[in-house]
Parts: C-alpha cells; structure tokens; sequence
C-alpha cells in the first residue's frame, strides 16, 4: 500500500555511529530529525529493529542491516543511497506486520516478533498448561512456550522447533521433559490462555528488559494488537 503523505524527516536508530548514514539522508533531501519523524531508518540488527518499534510504534521503518542477510524489506548499506531517492519520490510501499499483546491482570506486554513464557531460574523447570482453538496442553514441563508472529518465526521461534510461516500466530515449546510437541500455527485471530502451574517464571516480549513474574496459578492471555508495525519496502 503507497502513502499519501511525502517523507520529508527521519530519525535514525542504531548502536553503533549513524553519520554516513545521516549525510545521504541529508543528501537526498531528508530532515534527520530527534523526535516527530515521518519515518526511522533502523541500523543495525533485529534487536534495533525490536528496539525501535517498542519506542516508536508503528512510525514506518526502514530496515539496513549490517550483514547481508535480509528479510524481502531489509536493505544493506551499500542500497541506502538508491532506496532512500526512491522513498523521495514515493516509489515503495508499506509491509503490515501483526504484533502479539499479553495481557497478565491490569499489565500488559506487546511483542513484534514473540511473547513467551520462560522459566526465570535455570535449574528449575516450570509447568505450564495451554489452550487454544478448543486444543488443550495441561501440565506441560520445560523450559517454556514461545508464541511467535510471522516477523518473528524466524527467530526464536524456530531455535525451539518452530518453521517459518507467512500468517498466523505460531506456538512451540520449549525443550519439554518427556514430551514432544510440535510446533503449529493457529488464525491470527486466535487467543491463546497460557496458565503456570508452577512457577516461578517470566512472562518476556522480543528483547524488552521490562518482564513481568509469574507465579502458581497465574494465568494470561496473548492475541493479535490492534497495533502494527510498518516496513518500508522498496522493490529491487
């Protein structure tokens, strides 16, 4: 889907130093800016991709990466310059991705790429049981449960079984004692109740520092946001 709206300033988010990338913005015309941008250009990895969509919600992204292994809206350095000028001139569009909310009593925790139960000590398990769609998991041991979104399947996600998928909300444990479930994929419009038998445990979103504890007998929920995350995306 175009935009409307020209792209006229930018934010740049990255851990590592931003003027090359600054100047060919500037270069090509585009205000950088610290705060109210049109658009934010992520430099980085996943975890600024993460980063950046926790901190500006659903703001459109431009994603370079360091390496060259890239997503279909991923771009290396060496393209910045060339997708930038077609960004001016309004030749690309928006990607939509789905992110997960969990809510746990009045909290809640949103995720672009998963929501998942982790045991919070190593040396204990936790036991967890699960529902979804009318399919039942109960007393499940391990090291927890990942639900993950199409961005975020091949990440975590698949490290614990899970493959790549193009819509829908994906589930997979995580390495279960005497178990072997595997992982599988439910409508996007499907809730999943998570409920620790015994804990304690966390309940974490992508690489959010701000974790919530569980304990026995608490119990949440994950389904689709009503927020979204949009990618820039400029055909090659």
């Amino acid at each position: 889907m175009g935009l409307t709206v020209r792209m006229k300033s930018a934010l740049v988010v990255s851990r590592r130093p931003t003027l090359e990338i600054e100047e060919i913005l500037m270069k090509e015309g585009f205000k950088v800016v610290g705060e109210s941008p049109d658009f934010i250009v992520c430099y980085g990895g996943d975890g600024t991709v993460l980063f950046a969509e926790r901190t500006f919600p659903q703001v459109p992204k431009l994603i370079v990466k360091r390496s060259s292994i890239c997503r279909k809206c991923d771009y290396t350095l060496n393209d910045v310059a060339d997708v930038l000028h077609r960004i001016r001139e309004q030749e690309f569009r928006i990607c939509k991705e789905i992110k997960l909310e969990a809510r746990f009593k009045e909290k809640r925790l949103i995720g672009l790429n998963e929501i998942q139960v982790h045991t919070k000590l190593p040396i204990y398990a936790v036991r967890l049981s699960l529902v979804v769609d009318g399919r039942e998991f109960d007393n499940l041991i391990g090291d927890g449960v990942i639900v993950a979104t199409p961005f975020g399947s091949t990440g975590y996600y698949k490290s614990t079984g899970g493959k790549h998928f193009e819509k829908g909300i994906g589930v997979s444990f995580n390495n279960l004692h005497n178990k072997k479930i595997e992982s599988f994929v439910v409508s996007e419009d499907s809730t999943v109740t998570i409920k620790v038998n015994r804990g304690p445990a966390l309940m974490l979103a992508d690489n959010n520092q701000n974790f919530l504890e569980l304990k026995d007998d608490d119990r949440f929920t994950v389904k689709r946001s009503e927020s979204v995350a949009n990618f820039i995306y400029v055909p090659q």
